[in-house]
């Protein structure tokens, strides 16, 4: 007997208490995610220095600051210059980063948060050329790329990351988790294609390439070709790459389904980077609609947007693909209680 959906939904409700415990303990959950400051929350910042928050289970607030300068920020550590001398704090122990923006930066910042992502996008644009840093560019670039991402400018996004890559080849998997990959169909919109297909055949060699510009070739005149690049790359040693090319192949395979086979996805999730889950989580909840398995589908939905999303536009479609699944599974009720923006 299927489980019934208020049973899903303790799922997905435990499911997301032990994901935040544990990764707040282990650090991965604000794995150098938050460069930039709450919006809710003011510190005072001294003139040419950050203060760095740095978890820490012991700290009633579960995290202590540091203050001095910053001279890198990438996924190999934070390289911070204190008067005691420079430390090196583990990139997934860093939770914030406070720091001095240009005004630029804070108005980018102010309209990201509104989802204004046109007006943003042209405030991070001008907030670059202000960056003294590199740590400073990746972050200010990560924006950018998250408001083409949001904006549907995706071979501009393709493009900007190929050039964040290049920036900063050691980004964070917080930095990385930006990678505007394409996990549903993008009917005719062949400029992406052209822009895929130009930067693949500059940048062959570059798995973050072959993986990011692939994901826009797969169901072109190409696709055999790029699946047999994605399943070589799905066994490359870098983890986060091998294992979004190993999802993006469960693309091809959504209209030959099996229970077996979309279990087979969830236990390999497992092994997925919690940065990275949102897009197969995703695909699962797609195939589980094509099976007609509906509260699983609505569940797999909900944790793309709500637990995993990063990408504003794939969270909007998992929501109202959610609330598709509930209502063909029975219920309209809980489906017009999911507002989709």
């Amino acid at each position: 007997m299927k489980s019934s959906l208020k049973q899903y939904l303790k799922q997905a409700f435990f499911s997301q208490t032990v994901i935040i415990w544990f990764t707040v303990w282990s650090g991965l959950f604000w794995s150098s995610a938050s460069l930039t400051s709450s919006a809710n929350e003011e510190i005072e910042v001294p003139t040419g220095k950050e203060v760095v928050e740095i978890l820490n289970r012991d700290d009633s607030r579960g995290f202590f600051r540091l203050t001095g300068i910053v001279e890198s920020f990438n996924r190999k550590g934070l390289i911070l210059k204190t008067t005691d001398g420079e430390k090196t704090i583990a990139a997934h122990l860093v939770k914030k980063v406070h720091y001095r923006k240009s005004e630029e930066q804070k108005l980018g910042e102010l309209h990201f948060q509104q989802k204004n992502f046109r007006d943003a996008l042209s405030h991070f644009k001008k907030s670059l050329a202000a960056a003294d840093r590199r740590w400073i560019e990746v972050e200010i670039m990560e924006k950018i790329i998250q408001c083409e991402t949001a904006l549907a400018f995706y071979s501009q996004a393709v493009t900007d990351f190929l050039a964040l890559e290049e920036l900063e080849p050691e980004m964070t998997d917080s930095t990385f988790s930006c990678i505007p990959l394409a996990w549903q169909a993008i009917p005719g919109d062949s400029q992406i294609e052209g822009t895929a297909r130009k930067l693949l055949s500059a940048n062959g060699k570059s798995p973050t390439a072959v993986l990011l510009c692939g994901s826009y070739l797969l169901f072109s005149s190409e696709g055999k070709e790029i699946e047999k690049r994605l399943r070589l790359l799905a066994e490359n040693r870098e983890v986060r790459i091998a294992r979004l090319a190993q999802a993006q192949t469960w693309r091809l395979e959504l209209m030959n389904l099996t229970t077996e086979k979309i279990t087979q996805w969830q236990t390999a999730l497992e092994s997925f980077p919690p940065e990275f889950r949102g897009g197969p989580d995703f695909i699962v909840g797609q195939a589980f609609l094509r099976l007609n398995d509906f509260d699983p589908a609505a569940l797999a939905f909900l944790k793309c947007a709500w637990v995993y999303g990063v990408d504003p536009l794939l969270t909007k479609e998992a929501l109202k693909q959610a609330q598709k699944a509930l209502e063909l599974g029975g219920h309209s009720d809980e489906a017009q209680k999911i507002k989709v923006d």
